[in-house]
């Protein structure tokens, strides 16, 4: 409520004194205008005589404008003062409930004993007895209808059905037939190509790869324990009621905002307004041109050894271990000229994965 008593305030003090701004700017505006009847008389006559053009211009005069902005105050205190911090303590709530004990009474329990019932006379109780009777089922047998005089039937046969024409009948198919199609081009249209530039890559390095070695990692399972509680009695709590709470709304109030509107005076001589104009500068863009670049590439020679079949009892792995020993000095020259040192059993543990 106080902010909004201020509000008010400050907008009736900004009203009262644009509007005092105002009746000033208008008397002094007054006051200037039969001041400067003589002088512009005055000063349309040596226009006239002299021809040159004069413009007048008011300037309007600023005047203070108040704006408060609030902003924190910072106090400092130059003196340590103790603020006391309430610690934590716990706060322990006493349930008042019922606690059953249980008294041990020794009592007497009697214990089971045989009853019987006498039957003075013996009672008979007749029931039926079945007789096996056999009843004679009928077996199914094949029954055969003898025709002792022999029937022909007459079945027609199928012969054919000419029907003739006097006249002969032409049939009409249509057959679609391919026609050109030719495509005017009105201006030539340039496609471009592009020219790829080669692109060099590097040879594969060989690099060592870490096994991971298996660890025995030991996982802790918990044991269930199970640990006895008393079962309380139920507490009846009373429930929060929902009410209503009216929330004070504060009422509207009308705010007015001066919008500053152009005011168009009458000039009753031609002004020339100068207008730059932009100068035309040429400016040459030139047009790429492309070249052919001829790139010198050495196909790489493969050199294939040939093995020759000889006729004699040697075992064969020795020929295919002489055969390939060749391929692989080649290929440690080759990286020694790439300038990699790998060793020959470096060579067959990386090939080995």
């Amino acid at each position: 409520m106080k902010l909004m008593s201020t509000a008010t305030t400050l907008a009736l003090v900004l009203l009262l004194a644009t509007s005092c701004a105002q009746a000033e700017e208008e008397k002094s505006a007054a006051a200037e205008k039969t001041a400067a009847e003589p002088a512009e008389k005055k000063a349309e006559e040596a226009c006239m005589r002299e021809k040159t053009l004069t413009v007048i211009k008011k300037v309007p005069q600023p005047y203070p404008v108040e704006k408060i902005v609030h902003v924190p105050v910072e106090k400092h205190v130059h003196v340590p003062v103790k603020v006391k911090v309430p610690k934590p303590y716990p706060v322990v709530k006493h349930v008042p409930y019922e606690v059953k004990e249980i008294v041990k009474v020794p009592y007497e329990v009697p214990a089971p004993y045989p009853v019987e019932k006498k039957i003075p006379v013996a009672v008979h109780v007749p029931y039926d007895r079945p007789v096996p009777v056999k009843v004679h089922v009928p077996a199914p047998y094949p029954v055969e209808k003898k025709v002792h005089v022999p029937v022909k039937v007459h079945v027609p046969a199928p012969y054919p059905v000419e029907k003739i024409v006097h006249y002969n009948v032409e049939k009409h198919v249509h057959v679609d037939k391919p026609y050109p199609v030719e495509k005017v081009v009105h201006y030539p249209v340039k496609v471009p190509v592009e020219k790829p530039v080669p692109h060099y890559i590097d040879k594969p390095v060989p690099h060592y790869v870490d096994k991971p070695v298996p660890v025995p990692v030991i996982k802790k399972v918990p044991v269930p324990v199970h640990v006895p509680y008393d079962r309380p009695v139920p507490v009846h709590v009373d429930k929060p009621v929902p009410y209503e709470v009216k929330v004070h709304v504060p009422a509207p109030y009308p705010v007015i905002k001066e919008v500053p509107v152009k005011v168009e005076k009458h000039v009753p001589y031609p002004v020339k307004i100068p207008v730059e104009k932009p100068v035309h500068v040429h400016i040459e863009k030139h047009v790429p041109e492309y070249h052919e670049k001829h790139v010198h590439y050495k196909e790489p020679e493969f050199v294939h050894k040939h093995i020759e079949e000889e006729h004699h009892h040697e075992p064969i792995h020795h020929q295919s271990h002489h055969s390939y020993s060749a391929p692989i000095e080649e290929h440690h020259e080759h990286e020694h000229e790439v300038e990699h040192d790998f060793n020959y059993h470096d060579y067959h543990s990386y090939h080995g994965y």
